[in-house]
């Protein structure tokens, strides 16, 4: 009776775990770009596989001829500065290799908040076809032929192969006219509409990554004193010149340059959203910004010269500080 009673219980145990399989199976799938590299999938839930949240699928007439060559992609990570790295890595990636560029809708329904025509196609015309996850590498370092796929990782950022083309990817990150007027507009109040005036985007950074500078590198976030030296250095170099700060912390900003009738905190009564605050940044004519990709972007979008925190040496922000003209970095 023992016996059959432990047959009972092993058999049920069986059952269970096929039945837990099968739910996993059915309702979360293996989404995993390290799953199993010989499975063949569709584009669709390549695609699904490459966001940070489900994506729905919007059924579409048309249904585009499957690519004949492999495609570049990207993994979705991070928040607006990082997607906007990711997508530019995908656009300048697709142009050194003439690879089929695609990108997720999660990245591009994202960018295309802050952005006019962004020309990268998504998955949703080819969702259809089939896709082999043994034909991917995940750099241009390990592609060795055109069959081959690049699904670059989130994050990602392409100095040596997206600056180069700066001008060019200058103009496909066209921010919405509607936005833009709305920067002016701060700009004229900034400036308490005086003419010809010189405006320098400030970039502040502090509530969440103060803490990653300690903890991960050790390092010490920029204090007060980096902004002010990176504010008389252009003050030295440029006349009328009006400082307009875009920050994560507006209550610190206002009590540490207050005292400067030049400087202006933009979101101290309502919260700008992060499109208006880099339409802000990039209309300016020049740029401080202490760390992040967000400031980054906004002063690679205005153009002009650039001040940057100079956090350590081998930081990617010194690699981006060396191929960029008029970037200058300041301890």
């Amino acid at each position: 009776m023992f016996s059959s009673h432990n047959n009972i219980l092993f058999k049920a145990i069986i059952l269970a775990l096929c039945v837990i399989s099968s739910v996993h199976i059915f309702l979360f799938p293996l989404y995993g770009l390290d799953t199993q590299p010989n499975t063949v999938k569709t584009l669709q839930a390549l695609e699904q596989s490459l966001c940070m949240n489900n994506i729905r699928h919007h059924k579409t007439w048309k249904k585009a001829k499957c690519p004949n060559y492999g495609i570049v992609t990207v993994m979705q990570g991070g928040r607006v500065g990082n997607q906007i790295w990711e997508y530019a890595s995908v656009w300048a990636l697709a142009r050194r290799t003439g690879l089929e560029p695609y990108i997720p809708r999660c990245i591009k329904l994202k960018l295309e908040q802050v952005f006019n025509s962004l020309s990268l196609p998504t998955f949703e015309e080819i969702a259809h076809c089939p896709f082999e996850m043994n034909t991917f590498v995940r750099s241009l370092e390990e592609w060795n032929y055109t069959n081959q796929s690049i699904i670059l990782p989130k994050y990602i950022i392409h100095y040596d192969l997206v600056l180069p083309w700066v001008q060019d990817i200058k103009q496909e990150f066209a921010i919405k006219k509607k936005l833009i007027n709305k920067a002016r507009k701060i700009l004229r109040l900034a400036s308490r509409y005086k003419t010809n005036c010189t405006f320098v985007g400030v970039h502040i950074r502090r509530t969440d990554y103060k803490n990653f500078l300690v903890v991960k590198h050790g390092i010490k976030p920029a204090d007060v004193n980096f902004y002010k030296s990176a504010m008389d250095y252009f003050e030295r170099k440029y006349r009328r010149v009006v400082f307009v700060v875009v920050s994560d912390d507006p209550k610190w900003c206002v009590e540490s340059f207050g005292q400067r009738k030049n400087v202006y905190v933009t979101g101290s009564y309502h919260p700008n959203s992060p499109a208006l605050d880099l339409a802000i940044l990039s209309s300016c004519n020049h740029s401080i910004f202490d760390y992040g990709t967000y400031g980054e972007w906004g002063a690679i979008l205005a153009g002009g010269e650039t001040v940057y925190y100079s956090v350590v040496k081998n930081h990617s922000i010194y690699r981006g500080g060396q191929l960029l003209p008029n970037w200058h970095a300041l301890n």
